[in-house]
């Protein structure tokens, strides 16, 4: 049934959720403006051409083959996955100055492969280290309501109770916690941990890694972009939410005002930024309230991307690699795929967690990286570097400490007219792009649904 008006929604924020928010609102009619401080679109998950041209990333980022409603998003632009990405069904691990493994990660895709890193890599993982993760993240196979209770633990505390293997911990799960949501498993609750389990083992044929096949501005935003203002929807780029002006008397926004003074009105208002640009933005009169009081105290976490050039091929493989016991837990080769580099190969790495190393020099972190991965992988430390580029990101995503998870917020605010999006925002995955662009959906559904019932005006 379609709306029984039109009211116009204004979006702050143009990474992931707020484009899949408009999306969501354009398809149903809805005029739409959105928002961006930036000269890109994309947020945290943005790419952009540096000063010799070449593409640059906010941080490394993979798809994992379980994404589901973002592989809607690319088909529904005409964008088909196939033509986006590539995937692989490995995964690479490292330890400095200790042993590796290549573990396959698709019985269907992989079945030998996968059979025999099960069997086999034992310097690596041991037979007892690898049974010790059966119990471990056999809680993942219940639903995410279930899993909830695990917010209370942290992933070294689950691990004591149900495994205690120490190389289950320092070469699978360590590495896995810093890699894919910045911190430390002492730090990270075990619903986080459980729950992209989860997600895995409720899609086993997609237990795949996928990476891209150019830049996510190329492939990605720009196509979005184009779909979305040939529907209608307004995008404005380099303007900033500056404040956001909330009625007492009507209990409602009234008007987002930019950095500069304009003022936008519009009968709904969706928050599309992260939760800590968000926070300090919360009107007074409802940062006392419990929903707005748990997202001004929803922790951090810190990441710095570091992507090197080099004058030679390091390493012929497209996949990602772990590294254990380094606080570069994740790299990938990107020079053959992503942005072909003729001469050798570029590695985008991530560093965390990276609270210790934010006041560093650009160049003593690459030395630091150079000599992590080197010690791990002796082609890097034999390799000439050619080029390399740091980005420091102080706040990066949402830290997943035991609670904060559970107290992430709806997408529909105790405001009637402010909606939020966000991977921060409830829904099954944490901080990732799917997470975006799920959070981005609901909110879009949760306005319309107040349309239908005409509680927006």
């Amino acid at each position: 049934m379609p709306p029984r008006s039109s009211p116009r929604v204004v979006i702050a924020g143009g990474g992931l959720a707020g484009l899949a928010c408009a999306k969501v609102l354009a398809e149903a009619g809805l005029p739409v403006t959105l928002l961006e401080s930036q000269a890109y679109l994309g947020g945290r998950a943005s790419t952009f051409l540096d000063q010799d041209g070449e593409w640059v990333e906010q941080g490394l980022h993979l798809f994992l083959g379980a994404y589901s409603q973002f592989r809607a998003l690319l088909r529904d632009i005409g964008r088909p996955p196939r033509q986006v990405l590539y995937f692989t069904d490995d995964l690479r691990f490292e330890e400095p100055s200790g042993p590796a493994a290549t573990f396959g990660t698709n019985p269907v895709y992989a079945p030998l492969r996968t059979l025999l890193g099960a069997l086999g890599n034992n310097d690596y993982l041991g037979p007892l280290a690898k049974l010790s993760l059966l119990p471990l993240l056999a809680p993942s196979v219940l639903p995410d309501v279930l899993l909830q209770r695990f917010d209370r633990l942290t992933v070294v505390d689950w691990w004591r109770r149900a495994s205690g293997s120490k190389q289950a911990l320092e070469r699978a799960l360590r590495p896995f916690c810093r890699a894919i949501q910045f911190t430390d498993a002492e730090l990270f609750s075990a619903y986080n941990l459980l729950g992209w389990a989860h997600q895995t083992l409720i899609r086993p044929l997609r237990a795949r890694l996928g990476g891209y096949r150019g830049a996510r501005d190329e492939l990605i935003f720009a196509p979005l972009a184009a779909w979305l203002k040939q529907r209608g929807v307004e995008i404005r780029m380099k303007v900033e939410l500056d404040e956001i002006v909330y009625d007492e008397g009507s209990q409602r926004i009234t008007k987002f005002r930019l950095a500069g003074g304009e003022e936008v009105e519009a009968d709904a208002y969706v928050v599309a930024v992260p939760a800590w640009v968000f926070a300090p933005k919360i009107p007074l009169a409802l940062r006392h309230r419990p929903f707005f009081a748990d997202i001004i105290d929803l922790p951090t976490a810190p990441a710095i991307a570091v992507q090197i050039w080099f004058d030679r091929v390091i390493t012929r493989r497209d996949g990602f690699t772990m590294v254990a016991r380094s606080n570069c837990p994740v790299y990938q080769d990107q020079a053959r795929y992503t942005y072909p580099y003729a001469k050798g190969s570029r590695i985008s790495v991530i560093v965390s967690p990276a609270d210790a190393l934010l006041d560093w020099s650009d160049a003593a972190i690459v030395d630091h990286v150079l000599a992590d991965l080197g010690a791990a992988h002796p082609e890097i430390a034999a390799a000439k570097v050619v080029k390399r580029v740091v980005l420091k990101h102080k706040k990066h995503l949402i830290r997943p400490l035991p609670g904060a998870m559970t107290k992430r917020p709806k997408q529909v605010t105790p405001v009637g007219n402010l909606f939020l999006a966000g991977d921060w925002t409830q829904q099954e995955f944490f901080g990732s792009q799917e997470g975006a662009v799920r959070g981005g959906n609901a909110c879009g559904r949760a306005i319309l649904r107040r349309v239908q019932y005409g509680l927006l005006k």
